[in-house]
């Protein structure tokens, strides 16, 4: 409901929304892209503010025990701290430039009633968990290219070379990646991503078998890293973790199956089991295969929504092998 000025009993046509426990009040308005001319976000227990990864600047009120304004902040910048109102029991955040169109000073007594409780926006928690689990992976990921090359060194084998060159291209890409005009704001859609990526780097390669059953494993693998390089050139900067449209792919290997880097993934680590076989590695490598395939059909369904990618769907049938699945 609209909040009145007892002074001048003129009403203001803003929604008033509390914040009262800790992370609402922490957060505030973080994750919205642009200021709502009708939100209000009132903070009780707040004698200063900051705007600390926010968009764009908003304007503060803060008032005292009384609901009395003691003192009017105009278009607070992004990423600034207030000073510490000694006297102030609440902070009123409005959108910038409202406290001149208001004629809204210090001195004013407001009448209001929240009409609900804040929640955190969603696009919060990506803003806050993005560069933290980005760092995370680039981490994870830079160690295994590392281990890459030291084994690839240490063997001369084709398949590590294969590997450290994998690796060393979906590094590039993850930190080069085209930004997502879509991201999935699903839990599960995070969750799953990481734990294959997290599966995938906890693989421990212990040959075992025949001479014979080991050298099988070794061309196939070679066949799936070849197949897994090709088509992640194929994705290119469209590449990510996370389902997001970064650009839809309609060609390269992208022509035959809907997930060539998942198909290859399959290939590979299908040659990588027959030649190290052990119960860890076979637990490992079905988290994998059970997490690529939720994550193809995450990834559709987000890439639905595109006008381009719907024909494709209809154009390509399989998702990973042409003919049977």
């Amino acid at each position: 409901m609209p909040f009145k000025n007892v002074q001048n009993e003129k009403s203001y046509p803003f929604t008033l929304y509390c914040a009262n426990k800790f992370l609402p009040r922490l957060l505030g308005l973080i994750g919205t892209s642009h200021p709502d001319p009708h939100y209000g976000l009132l903070i009780l227990s707040c004698n200063g503010i900051h705007t600390f990864g926010m968009k764009y600047p908003i304007d503060v009120l803060f008032l005292n025990g009384d609901e009395r304004i003691v003192e009017v902040i105009s278009c607070l910048p992004i990423n600034k701290m207030t000073k510490i109102i000694p006297s102030a029991k609440s902070a009123l955040e409005l959108p910038p430039g409202s406290i001149d169109q208001y004629d809204l000073k210090i001195g004013d007594r407001l009448d209001f009633a929240p009409d609900g409780r804040h929640r955190i926006h969603i696009d919060t928690l990506r803003n806050i968990f993005h560069w933290p689990v980005n760092i995370l992976i680039t981490l994870l990921w830079s160690k295994f290219v590392l281990l890459a090359m030291q084994n690839w060194l240490n063997n001369g084998q084709p398949i590590s070379l294969g590997i450290l060159i994998h690796n060393t291209l979906l590094l590039v890409l993850f930190l080069t990646r085209r930004k997502s005009t879509e991201t999935s704001h699903n839990l599960w859609d995070w969750l799953v991503p990481i734990l294959t990526l997290a599966s995938a780097m906890m693989l421990n390669p212990q040959p075992s078998g025949s001479k014979l059953m080991v050298l099988f494993s070794g061309i196939i693998q070679c066949a799936g890293m070849l197949l897994i390089i090709l088509s992640v050139l194929s994705l290119g900067r469209s590449f990510g973790i996370i389902p997001a449209n970064r650009e839809v792919k309609l060609s390269g290997a992208y022509q035959f199956v809907r997930h060539p880097v998942y198909a290859s993934e399959m290939i590979f680590y299908f040659g990588f089991l027959m030649g190290n076989f052990n119960p860890q590695n076979l637990v490992f490598i079905l988290v994998i295969l059970t997490g690529q395939l939720f994550r193809s059909v995450a990834e559709e369904k987000l890439l639905s929504k595109d006008p381009a990618y719907r024909p494709y769907l209809k154009r390509v049938s399989y998702r990973f092998i042409p003919g049977l699945l």
